[in-house]
């Protein structure tokens, strides 16, 4: 793995919240939601959503995702930190990752047993890394996974 993929893959790990983008079936433009996310046994970001909140109807038309992870610098220029988009295909989880998704969100134990709840998975096809000044790279998912 090149190190850039790493420090993606690290960054995805380290991360609890970020910003979803999803195709808006009406407008066909985007969405963007502030959401917390996990990582599966993989290290492919997992979600826990509502079928009520509004990037899950989206999601239900249009499986096409990105999630922003964003180290911000406390202070100074927020474009000098760390950023990481992950693009790709957001599905039902097929594994059992509720006890990794609560280790990162305890308080979020409940909500899992709710029926209107359900967990995702966001599988990338290509990962961009914006790692500071020139540090620039796209990567294929394979790369980083």
């Amino acid at each position: 793995m090149s190190e850039n993929g790493k420090l993606a893959r690290a960054a995805l790990e380290r991360g609890y919240h970020g910003a979803l983008a999803v195709m808006e079936p009406e407008s066909g433009g985007p969405y963007v939601a502030l959401v917390n996310y996990a990582c599966d046994e993989r290290g492919l970001p997992i979600f826990l959503f509502s079928s009520l909140a509004r990037h899950t109807q989206c999601l239900l038309k249009d499986r096409r995702a990105s999630l922003l992870v964003a180290e911000i610098p406390s202070e100074g220029d927020a474009l000098a930190g760390l950023r990481v988009n992950f693009s790709g295909i957001m599905t039902v989880a097929k594994l059992d990752v509720k006890a990794r998704y609560i280790v990162k969100h305890p308080y979020a134990a409940g909500y899992g047993e709710f029926s209107d709840f359900g967990f995702w998975t966001l599988t990338p096809d290509w990962v961009h890394l914006i790692g500071g000044f020139g540090r620039i790279e796209t990567l294929k998912a394979e790369a980083v996974f």
